[in-house]
């Protein structure tokens, strides 16, 4: 279904704020090193790498549901959804799934090359990568996964169960970005970062490609709609007037 113009306003209007608003101010901070930020950030990572590194067990759940953030899973599992998009005729969505999925990637890297930012340094670590921090690849990554999965799915489903989904999707993202942390790969502002970049991605790209997120069902495709329409033009004429 196509987006309604003022939606399509809204939708790209709200990502390039998050981008401006979050993304590029705290890519700043970082990349000047402002002070609070950075205790802050390592005040938290503190906090929360230390559990893990003490507990094998732990670290094996965080490994498992940090997952969710890269890239081979979100293909794994958007690929898929692209071919039954395009099969079943919707292809401003399919084209949008394809569009959003593999990009944001190098986005993220081209941001993280600006910036800097190394990756927190523990006398245990846990966690290696010889990438940068700046922002978290992951949490861009698992947004973009969970926004595009209720871009394509919400709509489909009875409204009763529509605020579940968005739950779940919510506490996904939040758990992987908590992983991020727990795992000593990145700090809190990374993680925001990240976030903000792959909200502002999907809602940008969704706006340009005029696929609708919100909870109408799609226009059937041509043949679909052509034999629908065939069908209640029929009825009206048995009816009469």
């Amino acid at each position: 279904m196509r987006v309604a113009g003022s939606s399509r306003r809204r939708l790209l209007l709200f990502g390039l704020l998050l981008w401006l608003v979050v993304v590029l101010p705290l890519g700043l901070l970082v990349g000047s090193r402002w002070e609070p930020l950075l205790r802050w950030d390592r005040a938290v990572v503190d906090l929360l790498q230390p559990p893990a590194a003490d507990s094998p067990a732990y670290q094996g759940v965080l490994s498992v549901v940090t997952t969710a953030g890269t890239t081979w899973f979100r293909l794994l599992v958007l690929l898929p959804v692209a071919i039954w998009a395009c099969r079943t005729g919707r292809m401003r969505l399919g084209w949008l799934l394809v569009a959003c999925a593999t990009p944001i990637g190098f986005v993220t890297s081209g941001l993280k090359l600006i910036v800097g930012r190394e990756r927190p340094d523990f006398p245990d670590p846990i966690y290696f990568s010889d990438s940068l921090s700046h922002p978290s690849g992951h949490a861009s990554g698992v947004v973009t996964l969970v926004g595009l999965l209720l871009v394509a799915f919400l709509r489909l489903q009875p409204r009763r169960h529509r605020i579940a989904t968005v739950i779940g999707g919510i506490v996904l993202v939040l758990a992987v970005g908590l992983t991020r942390m727990a795992l000593g790969a990145h700090y809190l502002s990374d993680i925001l970062a990240g976030f903000a970049l792959g909200a502002g991605w999907v809602l940008v790209l969704t706006a340009l490609f005029d696929v609708f997120p919100g909870p109408a069902q799609e226009q059937p495709r041509g043949d679909e709609a052509a034999c629908e329409a065939a069908t209640l033009s029929g009825r009206s004429t048995e009816r009469g007037p």
